[in-house]
C-alpha cells in the first residue's frame, strides 16, 4: 500500500510473521479503499490530543512514574497483548501515578503539549476498569 512512492511506515516488529505479512504486504501492493481509509481516521482520531509517543522527554519523574508506559498503557491494554500488564509489577507500577506530585516538569518536557499529569491520572481510572475485568483472564 504505497500511497507514496520511496515512502515506508515503520513501527515495531517483534515477530518474524509480522515482518512476513509487511514483505507479503509490499509484494501485493494494495490499493488503499474507502474501507482502510475509514479505518485509519478512526485510529487518527481515538489516538489524536492525548496520544504519548513514548519519547520519553518526559523523564525523569519525580514520583518515580514511567510516564511513558503508563501514559500511554490504554492504547497497550487495547492495541497488543494485554496479559502481561495484568501482572502485580505492572498494577503496583501504574500505581506509582497515585505518587504524582504534579509538579508540572513532565508537563513542561512534552513536546506534544500534553497535559501530562491529567493523562496519567485518566490512564490509571481506565486501567484500574480494564484489570477489574481482565486480570484473572
Amino acid at each position: 500500500m504505497q500511497e507514496y512512492p520511496n515512502v515506508v511506515p515503520i513501527w515495531g516488529i517483534q515477530h518474524e510473521w509480522e515482518l512476513d505479512q509487511w514483505l507479503e504486504l509490499t509484494e501485493r501492493n494494495p490499493r488503499l479503499t474507502p474501507e482502510l481509509r475509514a479505518v485509519i481516521e478512526t485510529d487518527r482520531k481515538d489516538l489524536a490530543g492525548s496520544f504519548c509517543r513514548s519519547c520519553g522527554y518526559c523523564l525523569p519523574c519525580a514520583a518515580g512514574i514511567d510516564i511513558p508506559q503508563a501514559a500511554r498503557m490504554s492504547a497497550l491494554l487495547r492495541r497488543s497483548p494485554y496479559q502481561p500488564y495484568m501482572s502485580d509489577a505492572w498494577h503496583e507500577k501504574m500505581h506509582q501515578i497515585e505518587n504524582c506530585v504534579h509538579c508540572g516538569a513532565c508537563k513542561s518536557r512534552c513536546p506534544y503539549g500534553l497535559d501530562t499529569p491529567n493523562l496519567l491520572v485518566e490512564m490509571l481510572k481506565d486501567y484500574d476498569a480494564f484489570y477489574a475485568e481482565h486480570h484473572n483472564d
